[in-house]
């Protein structure tokens, strides 16, 4: 991501995937075309879009998002959430997105959250519960996860999330695991997931 400038508070850890992940995907394929598949004929398999043999391996990430983020990720159901409790723990941070256009809506911005994070840290203080005073909190506070999901599930993620009409917190979000699952496993991930060519969105303004 060199050259990106990140949002504060986004994080995606590669913290365990697959190690093993050829072997299983030659085993898969092999399944299927009843011979040995090559590396090559790996590549070949997932271009052609014969992805059920990505199904089989799996990569786990510790991600910090916002609220906002967190409710576009579970759109994506063949991943697996486990998220931090808004009834049984105190959130401290907001992710600033620094996208603004001018310095007058961002010094708003930064003062509605810092209003909105006062006010629930004084609710909390005069004893309302967690679980209630998190009703206080908006889209933008920071959360935590942990995300995990096959080859497959990311394949068809980052075809989503990587896409310029994104929102600009999620694809930096992508963007940073896209970078650990290239580093990881390049056999798989090593693409161009954009596919602006082949896109069926007739109002996007970012091509053509």
């Amino acid at each position: 991501l060199e050259g990106v400038s990140l949002m504060e508070g986004i994080k995606a850890e590669l913290v365990g995937f697959t190690p093993d992940y050829m072997k299983i995907l030659q085993l898969s394929a092999g399944k299927c075309y009843g011979n040995e598949v090559s590396y090559k004929g790996i590549q070949s398999i997932i271009n052609s879009g014969h992805l059920s043999v990505l199904e089989h391996c799996n990569a786990i990430f510790d991600v910090n998002c916002s609220i906002a983020v967190l409710g576009q990720l579970t759109r994506h159901r063949h991943l697996s959430f486990t998220v931090k409790s808004a009834r049984g723990s105190e959130f401290e941070k907001f992710i600033n997105p620094y996208y603004f256009d001018d310095l007058e809506k961002e010094i708003w911005l930064e003062d509605s959250m810092d209003r909105a994070m006062d006010n629930y840290k004084t609710a909390l203080a005069k004893g309302v519960p967690y679980e209630n005073a998190r009703y206080l909190l908006p889209q933008g506070v920071q959360t935590s996860l942990i995300v995990s999901g096959n080859f497959r599930a990311w394949f068809e993620y980052l075809g989503k999330r990587l896409c310029d009409r994104a929102m600009p917190e999620h694809r930096q979000l992508a963007e940073i695991i896209h970078t650990q699952l290239l580093l990881k496993v390049p056999e798989v991930f090593n693409r161009d997931f954009k596919n602006c060519k082949d896109c069926k969105e007739k109002g996007c303004s970012f091509y053509g």
